[in-house]
């Protein structure tokens, strides 16, 4: 493995913003995934079937949209932290990382893929029907939501995979912190001399 310089995904212009975007998203997810489970588990039979279908399909498509949301101002950017994860890994020392990451960052990436496309495809439909109705186009909102979902919950699963690697390349570029090692103690003061008679 070549050990180029670890702090190489450091100089990546505005990583770090990113990374503090990113962290923002997992906790909004984590906030609209614990919303959800409170919800679905009060709303529920034992069985996991709804009460009232038609509410519950309309609080799971306010997560959805909530979850999009939270994405959305990563979208455009998050490749670049991908990127740098990824050549991270090849250059933090092996012990350092953890075996996970690499399938991570695939499942990652398979899943932007994932928001794209879905993306591309609301896109899509709003220009082949530039006349739609607001409902229509709400409608159109809630389908490339869900379509997205799985992907999105991918992100809010294992994104921390990209801040944990980023954190250990800039560490292992850094050195490892020592604590302040303390004075060592000074000599017991000695009292006066004094002669036995």
């Amino acid at each position: 493995m070549t050990q180029s310089d670890p702090s190489a995904s450091a100089a990546v212009p505005g990583q770090r913003e990113i990374a503090g975007r990113l962290a923002a998203f997992l906790r909004a997810a984590d906030t609209a995934l614990d919303s959800w489970d409170l919800y679905s588990n009060e709303h529920t039979d034992l069985d996991g079937w709804p009460y009232d279908p038609e509410a519950y399909d309309g609080r799971k498509a306010e997560r959805d949209r909530a979850v999009w949301a939270a994405f959305s101002p990563l979208r455009e950017e998050v490749g670049v932290l991908l990127d740098a994860a990824e050549a991270d890994l090849g250059r933090i020392p092996v012990s350092s990382v953890a075996q996970r990451w690499a399938w991570q960052l695939g499942q990652l990436r398979d899943a932007l893929d994932r928001i794209e496309a879905a993306g591309t495809e609301y896109r899509k439909l709003l220009t082949a029907h530039p006349q739609a109705s607001s409902e229509g186009r709400h409608a159109a909102v809630d389908a490339r939501n869900a379509e997205a979902w799985n992907a999105l919950y991918s992100w809010s699963v294992h994104a921390r995979a990209v801040l944990a690697i980023r954190t250990t390349a800039v560490r292992a570029a850094t050195g490892p912190r020592h604590a302040a090692t303390p004075p060592p103690p000074s000599p017991p003061a000695t009292a006066g001399h004094s002669t036995r008679r």
